[in-house]
């Protein structure tokens, strides 16, 4: 059996974090300022309070600053991030100062098992940006940070980009990328869609892609008949490739072509478009998007977690709406009786296409657009609802996963990327588009934990906190699998196996009807090939 390497990616941060205190501090109003600068990574006190200046020349503290810049509740506004190396600095802040502080809280261990590179955006909460002042909070929404902990790409993981023209010598893109056809400049629809899944990070410039240590190959768009682009890079090795574009016009000689890029293991990422579902009500199919053994990705909201946060009124009508709700399909809605505190229900006209062909959404506005930055230095993210976006998230995340394990099938992939999401079923606003949304809101850090924690001898590969009633789900070797509040029921196809165990946990449903099926097998000899695993 070959010999399973484990990747060690900061273990020296590690150890440091283990000695530091991190925690959050909230001020007792918003009047409350802390004046500080930052020389050699050691912070000062600027202001007049004789207390402050004699804790912060006591203790050595390493980053002082207001955490959630663009928050609207009050709380958030005045809340800051902190990390000394004394672990009784937050102690005697909240002794000493009680007038200015009212709350502290450490961060877990277990959240500190994340990456930030220097070009995370304004967003960052470990380290100094040095990169474009983009708010990049999507990638927190995703857990990208928690799967940077495992994997940040490797070079030998291909992702290839049908979007439009890249420069192979442009800052994110030089010494990574091969052109294979010249594509048209598409008003820079390939660079941003490019950066969001592959751009270079720990560089200080611009924004880290997902995956982005990933090399890239790049292709033209469209060819909707023959997808012969998308078959050159398989064959040149791309593990997925994404595709945000599409056509209503089905072909069968395409999906050939997908199928023989499914049996050399590339996978396709695409889109079901940017109509307004209030037109298009589910019904119009895109390719290659709906094709079989292509991931379709439609767009979520990621942004406010209460209905206070993005409360606005309209002026022309003081009619009260809401937007950008976390994990509701439409960037807006209102609400019944135009009562903030009724029923809030979707503007359908302010979401994009869904079909029952959707395997996922991610996030799809407020996005950062890397060519805007490119052209003239501007840090702008699209405002409206788009599916483009959305797709290169999950195109970045599944880089990182063949780079943990390369030998991951197309059809484990795409099984991941469902098991791992989150279950938005619960949100009744989005009942009226039920069936359409895919296995719920990408997950990028459960995506990639669970491609790691498979290849653990000694740790439960976790599926857990979903409900499925359809598609299949395929793992062929993972060690250990635990299934934990799980339910596969109806139309579900399940067939998992594992070298050593496979744990039924509390809460736990597998219930088929007629056209589904449950396959647990354990196997002693089941193994994958990590020989181009890179250490």
């Amino acid at each position: 059996m070959a010999k399973l390497i484990i990747f060690s990616l900061l273990l020296y941060s590690c150890l440091l974090q283990a000695q530091e205190d991190r925690f959050y501090l909230r001020t007792t109003s918003e009047k409350v300022e802390i004046p500080v600068s930052t020389k050699d990574s050691i912070v000062t006190y600027l202001g007049n309070d004789a207390r402050l200046k004699e804790l912060f020349a006591e203790h050595r503290v390493k980053i002082f600053r207001k955490e959630f810049k663009y928050a609207q509740r009050d709380k958030l506004k005045r809340t800051y991030f902190i990390i000394a190396e004394s672990k009784t600095f937050k102690e005697e802040l909240m002794n000493l100062a009680p007038d200015l502080f009212e709350f502290a809280e450490n961060i877990s261990n277990e959240s500190l098992q994340i990456y930030e590179p220097n070009d995370y955006g304004i967003t960052s909460t470990t380290g100094k940006n040095l990169g474009a002042q983009a708010v990049l909070d999507y990638y927190d929404f995703l857990g990208v940070p928690q799967a940077w902990h495992y994997t940040t790409g490797s070079p030998e993981v291909i992702i290839g980009i049908s979007d439009g023209y890249i420069d192979p010598e442009d800052p994110e893109f030089a010494g990574k990328t091969t052109m294979f056809k010249k594509s048209s400049l598409s008003k820079g629809h390939g660079f941003t869609i490019a950066a969001i899944a592959a751009a270079r990070g720990d560089n200080g410039y611009g924004a880290a892609g997902v995956c982005y240590d990933c090399n890239v190959y790049t292709t033209t768009y469209g060819n909707f008949k023959e997808l012969g682009q998308l078959l050159e890079l398989s064959r040149a090795g791309a593990k997925v490739i994404n595709c945000s574009w599409g056509s209503r016009t089905y072909y069968e000689t395409a999906q050939e072509a997908i199928n023989e890029m499914s049996d050399l293991g590339t996978v396709i990422v695409s889109v079901p478009h940017n109509a307004a579902y209030s037109v298009t009500n589910g019904e119009q199919l895109r390719y290659p998007g709906a094709y079989k053994h292509v991931i379709s990705v439609g767009s979520v909201q990621h942004k406010n977690d209460e209905i206070a946060d993005g409360l606005l009124i309209e002026e022309k009508n003081g009619k009260h709406y809401a937007e950008k709700q976390q994990y509701h399909l439409s960037r807006t809605g209102g609400f019944k009786n135009n009562d903030p505190n009724d029923e809030y229900t979707l503007y359908l006209s302010s979401t994009n296409n869904l079909d029952s062909t959707v395997d996922i959404v991610a996030p799809g506005n407020d996005i950062f657009q890397y060519y805007n930055y490119k052209e003239n230095g501007e840090v702008f993210h699209n405002p409206f609802q788009a599916t483009s976006p959305a797709a290169p998230l999950v195109t970045g995340t599944i880089g990182l996963m063949f780079s943990l394990n390369p030998s991951l099938s197309v059809d484990e992939v795409n099984s991941i990327i469902k098991l791992s999401a989150t279950n938005i079923d619960h949100i009744k606003a989005n009942a009226p588009l039920k069936g359409l949304w895919g296995a719920g809101s990408l997950h990028t850090g459960r995506a990639v934990k669970m491609t790691h924690d498979m290849l653990q001898p000694n740790t439960y590969m976790m599926i857990e906190n979903q409900r499925f009633a359809r598609w299949n789900f395929k793992i062929n070797a993972a060690h250990k699998i635990m299934i934990k509040n799980q339910q596969f029921i109806e139309d579900a196809r399940v067939d998992f196996t594992a070298k050593d165990e496979i744990l039924i946990n509390a809460e736990t449903v597998l219930l088929p009807g007629k056209n589904g099926s449950i396959m647990l097998t354990i196997d002693s000899n089941a193994s994958y090939n990590l020989e181009t695993t890179k250490e």
